[in-house]
Order: C-alpha cells, then sequence, then structure tokens
C-alpha cells in the first residue's frame, strides 16, 4: 500500500500529464478510475478504495493551493513545473505558489525535467 507521499507524487504527475494535454478540470470522482487504468502501481485496486485514500492527498493539494476545488471536480490553482533535483535526481511537481525544493530530500538545486526529443 503506498503512503500518502507516493499517492500525492502519482496524482501531481497525473494533473501535470493532463494539464500538458490541455485539461486542467477533472471532476474529483473520476481521478481513481483514472489513475487505475493509467498506473499499473494502481491496477489492483479497488476505484472505492483508491478514492477513500485519495481524499486527504487532495485535500492536503487544495489546501496548499496545487488545486482550486469546484463544484464536483478539481482546477489546477497554477500551473505546474516538472523539476529535477540535482542532489538526488527526484522529480518533484511544483505549483508556482510552491518553494522550489525537492519533495524527497528538500534540496534547493533543481533543473527543469528535460523534455523529449
Amino acid at each position: 500500500m503506498d503512503t500518502p507521499r507516493e499517492l500525492e507524487w502519482y496524482l501531481r504527475d497525473h494533473l501535470f500529464r493532463q494539464a500538458g494535454k490541455g485539461r486542467t478540470r477533472i471532476a474529483r470522482a473520476e481521478i481513481a478510475g483514472e489513475m487505475i487504468s493509467l498506473y499499473l502501481r494502481y491496477r489492483n485496486y479497488d476505484p472505492g478504495q483508491l478514492a477513500g485514500l485519495m481524499t486527504p492527498v487532495i485535500d492536503d493539494l487544495v489546501s496548499m493551493r496545487v488545486l482550486s476545488q469546484l463544484e464536483g471536480g478539481l482546477l489546477e490553482a497554477a500551473p505546474m513545473t516538472r523539476m529535477q533535483c540535482a542532489k538526488c535526481f527526484y522529480v518533484s511537481y511544483l505549483a508556482e505558489a510552491e518553494p522550489r525544493v525537492c519533495q524527497r530530500c528538500s534540496g534547493t538545486e533543481l533543473g527543469e525535467f528535460p523534455k523529449r526529443k
């Protein structure tokens, strides 16, 4: 079972990828199903169980102003940037308002994650 921190990383990854496709508004009820279908890690989860695990993670992202809560859905409060730590190489997805620190080691030497060629 994932920790809330791991689940948050996958949720941020999902939101970042959806925003890259032009989708910045997501129905809260659909997120668990989408993650089950897109991430191998969650394939064996029950959608209701995953939705229950995600509720506090989503609430935290709303309180940190990474997401805005709309009627029945969620909206990115600000565009996210994918950054990679020079110290531990962890990939962090950070909103504009968040401090530029690694979400794993708290390092401050973050560079933009290389784009695919």
